[in-house]
């Protein structure tokens, strides 16, 4: 048995033991077979705003207002969800540390319909991608990268759940996905426990790239939570080093 027999093994039992402490049942109302059952599901509303991630200014497109956007990389952050809504408080708590990956489905499915009702708004074509077509679906100069995990954490959780709803919002989406090129290769403190300059210090330089140039290419970058916004421009920093046009965050909540 080789290394990555044992690895799949390993995983298999862990899994097999959590579904024993943990059996399939909604995160939300407990019904059984379902981690969100179909009542509870439309339950998972789209967020009534976006906004200006650095003055919290209401905004139609989630970027940076203009006296804001000079302490940026990325070019703004589109959010889905309301962050004061408790439901996906325990979907991402169970996806993230309960090791539920089924649920990166369910909130790949919910940001790949929020995607496409966004793409439908001029204001979002032009302001976003500069486009000036009302289709921008089979575009080649469209990339989905999903923010990574350091590996040591990959191996850990088993999955990276940024990259499970990734490919999910790209197959719906019919965009072009890279999950491996952008690498995060230092690993330090949880984001979670510290507060906004101490985040994008513990944070600075831990991506880095190992793909093609990305020239002209506009980038979806995807991750579940947004607080600071640090990880994210981080990540938009090393894209943009590496040719990248515009990047865009787009997050649960």
């Amino acid at each position: 048995m080789n290394l990555s027999d044992i690895k799949n093994h390993a995983l298999k039992v862990r899994d097999f033991v959590l579904d024993l402490i943990f059996p399939i049942e909604c995160v939300y109302c407990g019904c059984e077979n379902y981690w969100l059952c179909p009542e509870c599901l439309t339950k998972l509303e789209y967020g009534p705003n976006q906004y200006c991630l650095e003055c919290k200014t209401v905004n139609n497109l989630g970027n940076f207002c203009p006296n804001c956007q000079d302490k940026y990389f990325i070019d703004g952050v589109l959010i889905a969800g309301n962050y004061d809504n408790p439901l996906f408080n325990k979907l991402i708590k169970n996806m993230k540390y309960y090791f539920v990956k089924d649920i990166a489905v369910i909130l790949g499915n919910y940001l790949s319909k929020f995607l496409q009702n966004k793409i439908q708004e001029r204001s979002f074509l032009n302001n976003i991608f500069n486009k000036q077509d009302s289709d921008i679906f089979n575009k080649q100069d469209i990339l989905i990268i999903p923010v990574p995990l350091y590996s040591r954490r990959l191996r850990w959780r088993g999955f990276n759940q940024a990259e499970e709803m990734a490919k999910i919002v790209a197959k719906n989406s019919n965009y072009e996905l890279d999950n491996n090129s952008l690498v995060r290769t230092k690993n330090k403190k949880a984001q979670a426990k510290l507060d906004e300059k101490q985040r994008r210090k513990n944070i600075k330089n831990c991506f880095s790239w190992n793909g093609e140039n990305l020239k002209n290419k506009n980038i979806i970058l995807l991750d579940d939570v947004v607080t600071t916004g640090a990880t994210l421009d981080e990540c938009a920093k090393v894209l943009k080093q590496n040719g990248a046009h515009r990047v865009w965050g787009l997050v649960v909540v």
